[in-house]
């Protein structure tokens, strides 16, 4: 189960839902950003060629310019930048990219 309503008896499972929900995928491709096309994987090939990823800054280059509609295309609602911003931060890490503790 991916939805449900507080008061009635509607249900939505994965099977229900147009494209995956990032935060509850578990298999590629994770979504991150539903207005631009932006997945995990897409960050995860930036780090393996060039050490870091612009990704997070080309996104919000986009949203400055009004061409996002996270309200109607993240199934949260909300802007996608945090998200993608610690997605980012983990797989640098999990990359051995950036040591956070120090």
């Amino acid at each position: 189960m991916v939805y449900f309503e507080k008061q009635g008896s509607r249900r939505f499972t994965i099977d229900d839902l147009r494209v995956p929900v990032g935060v509850k995928a578990r298999e590629e491709p994770i979504p991150l950003c539903y207005c631009f096309g932006f997945d995990e994987s897409h960050i995860r090939e930036d780090i393996a060629r060039a050490g870091t990823t612009a990704i997070p800054d080309r996104i919000a280059k986009l949203v400055r310019e009004g061409l996002c509609a996270c309200e109607a295309r993240n199934p949260s609602g909300l802007c996608c930048l945090g998200e993608v911003s610690r997605a980012v931060k983990r797989l640098m890490t999990s990359e051995g990219v950036v040591n956070l503790t120090s």
